[in-house]
């Protein structure tokens, strides 16, 4: 059962008309002077502030509510709505609003609320799906789909946390079958142009998920933000625009559209985005009146999914979805009147499950908490740069400071480490600094492999992989996890163009490590594992050492000086695999003049490879994920995603490992 609600204003006042399933046409009616526009915009305003402070509605709004509800739904109107709802025999009644009037689309109908009650609001009452009505020339008919809902989500721009909720919300529903999450279209070069190719070469979605920012431009038309351009100015796409790509390549899937933006629903010159992509050929679109928090729109969307998809139902209903949904969200606060519903057809139910077939996904446990930009990363070969993750030097530190005080030199606590070494040397000579070196890593406990190193190292493949690390954990950790592998560890010299490189090997099934006089004629990067020790230090099965980068000359002229930025002939075929695949880099500083001109040289001045990664630490400055992010100071101004390590990381990683198996 259904009814169709036409709401109209002009000079006369709000006027209401309405057609029911059964050829009811009850009498027009318009809304008394005292409960018209100036209520309903007066309504719009208490809702609206009660969302975007997060609390519930005052006892003012409700009685408003309450009012408007029965000057809306009154006479024979109400009685024949109340007569639907006997004949449904159960089932809730549809009830399509269409708004004939711009001023109309920003009132929260769905807070109109039954005199009576306290709750008994149009938009989450069980025996009412309420949404709003869009024509459409487009034919409409409930879709057989035979297994999982396949879900497209789109995120332009170089904020991926949203990904990250939204997968999170759809874990459930993925690791049941019942959803397919296929690969996001995100990241900060998602332009009009890469969107529409992206959407010409994906599968083909029941379901789309934006994730962003909406608006109406100058012109009056609905906008959608895409990534920034070059310079950093706005990029926006109207929704007319994405509505026509939609129509043309997805007309006989697509069902299901979520606008998950700040107001997809504000209406523009044409109508607002919702109405224009439901035009275009979604069966219904779900967008936001106002914009709310990130857990609340996680809440939404999981509840909305979980009725909508669920394998024990026939059809997938996005009416009772959304009812659903927002009778939970009351239950918090206000925010659940901002999410809308529109409709094309004289139905909700969407889908059609009736000859359907799920089967349980096994689903990766670690990859519901990881970042999209990670989760992609760890999906294909990559190269791996570990910087300062070991504790040895808060310990070099401590023995510097206190060998230069005991000299009678006061050096500053807050000088950087490179710097504090530099003093040292320049006041009492480079050997003395290496036997101060040497000593603290002597004396201070053993430094167990830092546990984020020995989670990533379970997921490297064969290749060129890089280490800052004074001590040979990336190599040991790489040799644990990788027993039937060759592995090998080679340490040039950074101070001497032409010096030989030191070169320790672990082969496949042995446990010791043995050095080896000379490097191979070629290398099997298909097969072996080889780790570049940039910075010196200790090599693995040896005491042997090696001179350290520590001061701002080695960093200056040690890596860079001495050669320039063209490594040795030796290195140029193990540097020409990294500079192709994605980086990882973990423990890496934009903030630090050292890591800066590493990547310099390690990507020949060139832009890192797209879907590279940088792992910041939890006490990261506040600025530096976004410095990574605008490429500022990197090497070609490369973007590059970023990601702040949290204390499930490593568990995360651990069972992704054990899912992938050896």
């Amino acid at each position: 059962m259904w009814i169709n609600i036409e709401v109209g204003a002009g000079a006369d006042g709000v006027s209401v008309s309405a057609s029911g399933s059964r050829g009811e046409h009850p009498p027009a009616h318009t809304l008394s002077p005292e409960l018209g526009m100036p209520a309903l915009q007066s309504l719009a305003s208490k809702v609206g502030r009660a969302v975007r402070s997060g609390g519930a509605l005052d006892l003012a709004a409700v009685k408003e509510a309450q009012a408007l509800y029965g000057e809306l739904l009154k006479d024979d109107l109400r009685d024949v709505l109340a007569r639907l709802r006997e004949a449904s025999k159960g089932s809730p009644v549809l009830v399509r609003l269409f708004l004939r009037d711009r001023a109309l689309l920003g009132i929260p109908w769905e807070a109109l609320c039954r005199p009576g009650t306290t709750e008994g609001f149009l938009g989450t009452d069980p025996k009412i799906l309420l949404s709003r009505g869009v024509t459409s020339p487009e034919p409409w008919e409930p879709r057989d789909v035979l297994g999982a809902v396949r879900v497209l989500a789109i995120a332009p721009g170089r904020d991926e946390r949203s990904l990250v909720v939204l997968r999170e919300a759809l874990a459930p529903s993925i690791e049941a079958g019942e959803v397919e999450w296929l690969d996001p279209i995100a990241g900060p070069h998602i332009g009009a142009q890469a969107l529409f190719d992206r959407l010409r070469r994906g599968k083909t979605p029941h379901v789309l998920h934006w994730l962003g920012h909406g608006g109406v431009d100058l012109s009056g038309n609905p906008v959608l933000r895409l990534a920034d351009d070059e310079y950093d100015e706005e990029v926006w796409i109207t929704a007319e625009a994405l509505g026509n790509e939609l129509s043309a390549r997805f007309s006989e899937d697509l069902r299901l559209v979520i606008l998950e933006a700040c107001e997809g629903a504000k209406a523009g010159a044409l109508g607002s985005a919702a109405e224009i992509l439901a035009r275009a050929g979604a069966d219904a679109v779900v967008a936001h009146l106002w914009p709310v928090k990130a857990d609340v729109a996680r809440l939404c969307s999981s509840e909305i999914y979980r009725s909508l998809t669920g394998s024990q139902r026939g059809l997938g209903d996005i009416g009772e979805s959304v009812t659903a949904a927002r009778r939970t969200l009351l239950v918090q606060s206000a925010e659940a009147f901002s999410p809308v519903l529109f409709l094309r057809g004289p139905g909700s139910a969407i889908f059609d499950f009736s000859d359907r077939r799920v089967s349980r996904q096994r689903e990766r446990r670690s990859s519901r908490g990881l970042s999209p930009a990670l989760h992609s990363l760890l999906e294909k070969p990559f190269t791996m740069v570990l910087g300062d993750l070991e504790e040895d030097r808060a310990a070099l530190k401590a023995e510097l400071l206190s060998y230069m005080k005991e000299s009678g030199d006061t050096a500053p606590e807050t000088l950087s480490l490179s710097a504090l070494t530099q003093r040292c040397a320049l006041k009492f000579g480079q050997e003395k600094l290496h036997v101060l070196f040497q000593q603290a890593l002597m004396t201070s406990r053993e430094v167990p492999v830092p546990p984020l190193a020995r989670a990533f190292s379970r997921l490297v493949a064969p290749g060129v992989h890089v280490t800052l690390l004074w001590r040979p954990h990336l190599e040991r950790a790489i040799a644990e996890a990788h027993p039937q592998r060759d592995v090998r560890a080679i340490q040039p010299s950074l101070l001497s163009a032409s010096g030989a490189p030191l070169v320790v090997k672990r082969a496949a099934g042995a446990a010791a490590w043995k050095m080896e006089p000379d490097l191979p004629k070629r290398f099997d990067l298909d097969r072996e594992l080889v780790i570049l020790r940039l910075y010196g230090g200790y090599a693995a099965g040896s005491p042997v050492f090696s001179h350290p980068v520590l001061t701002e000359d080695d960093h200056i002229h040690g890596l860079l000086g001495a050669i320039g930025f063209d490594p040795p002939v030796w290195m140029e075929e193990l540097l020409s695999r990294p500079r192709v695949q994605p980086g990882l880099f973990v423990g890496l500083s934009a903030l630090d003049f050292r890591h800066r001109m590493l990547l310099r040289w390690l990507y020949d001045q060139r832009q890192p490879p797209s879907d590279s990664v940088a792992i910041l630490t939890p006490d990261v400055d506040a600025s530096e994920p976004k410095i990574w992010e605008r490429g500022c100071g990197l090497p070609g101004g490369g973007r590059i995603a970023s990601v702040i390590e949290h204390p499930e990381l490593v568990s995360e990683l651990a069972a992704l490992a054990r899912d992938e198996g050896p």
